[in-house]
């Protein structure tokens, strides 16, 4: 339970503190998760936010699976082009803020040296589990509800980081 109240804390606390502009979004495979949060930030936030994405999974340039592609197209997400990517060191440092899904993804960054203080879990902002899971050996039904999760996370994330940049002087 403590880990949960840490990253509840850390995330609130990197919402609140100061300008958003540098959004890296990862997860393991770079082929769910983190491509459809990437691809719907994109969409919904203002030109000024950068936003890229990647996973820890050793080999880029895999697709998503089709199922996932038609998921996500119910949210006005197209993955089908996607291709993953593997994150190092130098995107941790290109963002100011890095989005993660689960504990695996936490420690991976740990490891890659991501400042704690960048760090925001996903699964914090609807107020349901810290973790969001890989939905790579659900079924159908469980995968589509990832997906949805995935777009309401995705839309108070959306949602927060362009507030932050309207209060800015």
């Amino acid at each position: 339970m403590a880990a949960t109240a840490t990253a509840r804390r850390c995330s609130v606390t990197r919402l609140r503190d100061g300008p958003i502009r540098r959004v890296l979004v990862v997860c393991h495979g770079n082929i769910y998760r983190s491509a459809f949060v990437s691809q719907y930030l994109m969409q919904h936030l203002p030109d000024a936010v950068c936003v890229r994405s990647g996973g820890f999974h050793p080999v880029a340039g895999r697709p998503a699976p089709e199922r996932h592609v038609l998921y996500s197209r119910r949210y006005g997400v197209d993955l089908a082009e996607h291709r993953s990517a593997v994150i190092d060191s130098s995107d941790v440092q290109w963002a100011d803020t890095i989005v993660l899904m689960d504990s695996r993804n936490w420690q991976a960054l740990i490891n890659l040296g991501a400042p704690r203080h960048r760090l925001i879990w996903l699964g914090v902002l609807d107020g349901a589990g810290v973790e969001i899971p890989d939905p790579d050996r659900l079924s159908d039904d469980e995968a589509a509800a990832v997906v949805d999760r995935l777009q309401e996370c995705g839309s108070l994330l959306a949602m927060r980081i362009s507030e932050s940049q309207q209060s800015e002087p």
